[in-house]
């Protein structure tokens, strides 16, 4: 007779050994790379990563997912046996971490060794991500060309300065950038604390915006075929030499609930530039707390226009087209505007056109007064330079 033997295999082989990994991370994929048995295979959560074969080395490149990831790496032999599990932890963080105190001389961007400037932040982090910004000083001007959000810890201690800089405190070169919680502070050095030009879904918000020697915010666009343009809300924009607010071209956006005071204008468009303007405090502008010019659109409702030398400047020249609906004009304004106590006129319109501003506040129940209509003891309104 003949005798065969089978022998079965049944012994484990041992688990992997796995190289150190970097853990908090905002690198992915991640290698990862150790030393096995040889002809055996390294399965990583149940799934073949590295095909067997006689090599005691194995890398893999591994896809994190945001958040924590529990990884388990096992050993397979060629007759399926598998070893114990290795297990181990990577924390993945997309974005990005900037603290301007970080001397250690170790920067990566992660919360454990963040980069020291906002400039290497917006630099290293990915599209639709973030750059968290940690409270401190922040002496340098930034050219933002992707679609991330730059995030300060507040707008009283997170502070851009533009102290030894000249030109844009801060230049927008992409469409969805947000940017919020941060005193943009020119120094009166700078000539504007926010600039884009031909960018779309702007969002600034929650910033001290200030010192600048032109103006806060300027916004252009060079044509209308973009879905949206600029939203600024809930700042405060403040002793800019010339303008809080400048919008031009055929930028168009929405301003809402921000103070915007003490500027020479509060907000001023040109071209053929159009803005809802809602919700917001806009006083003690030296010249105009709102001024639109040439062909440019705007809708205000429900604002506090006080205490500027006029509330709201309507064209520059006769020639001008610009017509702002102010309540019950193209668009069916609601008016509710607030604008009282503003030095020269309420609305001064140089225009050719009648403006509409109904339902709104005047500072006297009988509304407002102008030439021909003497009884009320309101702000002073001229629809056009002859008062008619």
């Amino acid at each position: 007779p003949i005798t065969t033997t089978i022998i079965l295999d049944t012994g484990a082989p041992e688990a992997p050994i796995l190289d150190a990994v970097l853990s908090p991370t905002n690198l992915s994929p991640q290698s990862l790379s150790g030393t096995k048995e040889i002809n055996s295979s390294i399965w990583i959560n149940g799934v073949e990563a590295v095909p067997l074969d006689s090599s005691v080395n194995w890398s893999y490149s591994f896809n994190l997912s945001e958040g924590v990831n529990n990884i388990s790496i096992t050993s397979r032999d060629v007759a399926g046996n598998e070893s114990t599990a290795l297990a181990t932890t990577i924390e993945y963080d997309p974005n990005i971490y900037v603290d301007t105190t970080n001397t250690s001389g170790v920067e990566d961007g992660t919360q454990t060794h963040p980069f020291n400037t906002i400039t290497e932040g917006v630099s290293a982090v990915t599209p639709g991500k973030s750059v968290v910004v940690a409270a401190g000083t922040y002496n340098e001007q930034l050219i933002i060309n992707k679609s991330i959000t730059i995030q300060g810890a507040d707008q009283e201690s997170t502070i851009i300065s533009g102290l030894e800089h000249a030109g844009n405190l801060i230049t927008i070169e992409a469409d969805g950038v947000k940017i919020s919680g941060f005193k943009i502070d020119g120094g009166s050095k700078t000539d504007v604390g926010i600039y884009s030009d031909s960018s779309s879904s702007i969002e600034i918000s929650a910033n001290i915006i200030q010192n600048q020697q032109d103006s806060g915010i300027f916004y252009h666009r060079a044509s209308d075929d973009y879905p949206s343009g600029i939203y600024v809300h809930n700042n405060e924009i403040c002793y800019n030499s010339v303008n809080g607010i400048k919008v031009t071209g055929a930028g168009s956006g929405i301003i809402e609930s921000n103070t915007i005071t003490k500027n020479t204008n509060g907000i001023r468009t040109n071209d053929s530039a159009s803005l809802e303007v809602k919700h917001n405090k806009i006083n003690e502008n030296s010249s105009a707390g709102i001024l639109c010019q040439d062909s440019s659109f705007l809708l205000i409702w429900d604002n506090e226009i006080t205490i500027n030398d006029y509330g709201i400047k309507v064209g520059v020249q006769n020639s001008d087209t610009t017509n702002p609906d102010i309540g019950g004009g193209a668009e069916d304004g609601v008016g509710q505007n607030k604008i009282a106590g503003n030095k020269s006129y309420g609305v001064n319109n140089k225009t050719t056109d009648n403006i509409m501003a109904k339902y709104n506040w005047w500072g006297d129940a009988a509304g407002p007064k102008y030439p021909y209509h003497t009884s009320s003891s309101g702000d002073w309104i001229y629809w056009s330079e002859t008062g008619g």
